[in-house]
């Protein structure tokens, strides 16, 4: 009988974290997808104002991405593109947040100057940052 009710708790237990891992992976990528639109709104932005206006929503998403909370150890289940590596090597990770978090900040003050042109050569460097973290991190399409 003490077997039975110690293996449901474990097995509620084990259910209560996965869930909890696969909640965080949905948070995780919503939010890239929400950094994606305003990426391409960025590349096909026309003037200053809008390009501002998603630089402003990239720096949000930036620092929200890069926060450890939304990374614990075994968080990677669910509908992800995430490979296991990013928990074999946090501190790699994190520092590339951590230059995601610094190339989102620097197109925000740039764009906040007016110059669509130079906006988005600032943006370019972003491109840069969130490729070298996919070409480790991110599995490809299925």
């Amino acid at each position: 009988m003490k077997i039975t009710i110690i293996t449901v708790l474990i097995l509620g237990l084990l259910s209560t974290i996965t869930a909890r891992a696969e909640s965080l992976s949905n948070d995780r990528i919503e939010l890239f997808r929400t950094m994606g639109k305003n990426m391409k709104i960025i590349s096909q932005a026309d003037n200053a104002k809008t390009a501002l206006m998603a630089a402003k929503t990239l720096d949000k998403i930036a620092n929200k991405l890069s926060t450890s909370s939304l990374w614990p150890v075994n968080s990677g289940d669910g509908n992800t593109r995430a490979k296991n590596e990013i928990w074999d090597n946090l501190p790699d990770f994190r520092a590339k947040f951590k230059n995601l978090r610094e190339a989102t900040k620097n197109l925000k003050e740039i764009a906040a100057l007016g110059n669509l042109k130079n906006t988005q050569n600032a943006f370019r460097k972003i491109g840069r940052t969130c490729g070298s973290c996919h070409r480790v991190y991110r599995s490809p399409k299925k």
